[in-house]
């Protein structure tokens, strides 16, 4: 009997940049200073996403996080168990800034089609593929 574990898809993490258009690998490194020693390993099929939502809102996308380290995870006041701390080699999310109700409005109506776990706070939208984690579900942040 196969385990539960071998159903889980994983996601392409391709090595190339050069589809990318709006973002560079530094955007999604972790944010602690240079405290510890990860590089960008974000999931590049994520930074497409996020890529084609930006040309769909016909604006930039503002990173405010994507790889984490689990020391600034904690510090941050991340879940143990988050998707920005890499795991088989990628992390999984991202946090982009939401500056008003009607970019939290476009981004929300972009992102649904393609992200099945999103976040929302209140000057912030959390998403991410990880394959670990269970799908089809949207949160608030501060409720």
């Amino acid at each position: 009997m196969a385990s539960p574990r071998a159903k889980i898809r994983k996601p392409v993490i391709e090595e190339s940049w050069e589809s990318i258009r709006h973002f560079v690998p530094r955007y999604f490194t972790c944010n602690c200073d240079g405290l510890c020693d990860h590089p960008s390993v974000i999931s590049l099929a994520l930074v497409a996403k996020l890529d084609k939502i930006g040309d769909l809102l016909g604006r930039p996308l503002t990173i405010l996080s994507g790889t984490r380290c689990e020391r600034y995870n904690r510090k941050f006041g991340g879940k143990g168990r988050s998707s920005h701390v890499p795991r088989d080699g990628a992390s999984y999310a991202a946090d982009i800034s939401c500056p008003d109700a009607a970019f939290r409005f476009a981004f929300l109506t972009a992102a649904l089609p393609m992200f099945n776990r999103i976040g929302v706070g209140k000057d912030f939208i959390h998403v991410d593929d990880d394959p670990e984690l269970p799908p089809d579900v949207i949160w608030l942040y501060g409720r």
